[in-house]
């Protein structure tokens, strides 16, 4: 079975896409809207989550869910590497008291 190759569609596209399965009367029914455009129900759902994050700049070249991080998540990296920090401190520190009791 040969791997399908991933379509590339337009900005306005996705835009478009996205924007109509926001709409209120269209809840739920992204099935429809995907038939409507030829693509799969979980490619208007992810449009939709895309666009829901981030506005008007979704979809833009260059741009990804990725790049962009909230200050929550900030936070919470730089809280995981400190605690890194402390578990490579505590990890030293026991090796250095298992050390010093067999003497």
């Amino acid at each position: 079975m040969e791997k399908e190759e991933m379509k590339r569609y337009s900005r306005e596209l996705r835009m478009q896409v996205a924007k109509e399965a926001l709409l209120p009367y269209n809840e739920g029914l992204e099935h429809v809207i995907a038939e409507k455009y030829k693509i799969k129900p979980w490619t208007v759902v992810k449009w939709k989550e895309c666009y829901l994050e981030q506005g008007d700049e979704a979809f833009r070249k260059g741009f990804s869910k990725r790049q962009k991080k909230t200050s929550r998540e900030i936070e919470l990296e730089k809280e995981n590497a400190a605690l890194k920090e402390e578990v490579e401190i505590l990890k030293k520190a026991a090796a250095f008291l298992a050390a010093v009791k067999r003497e």
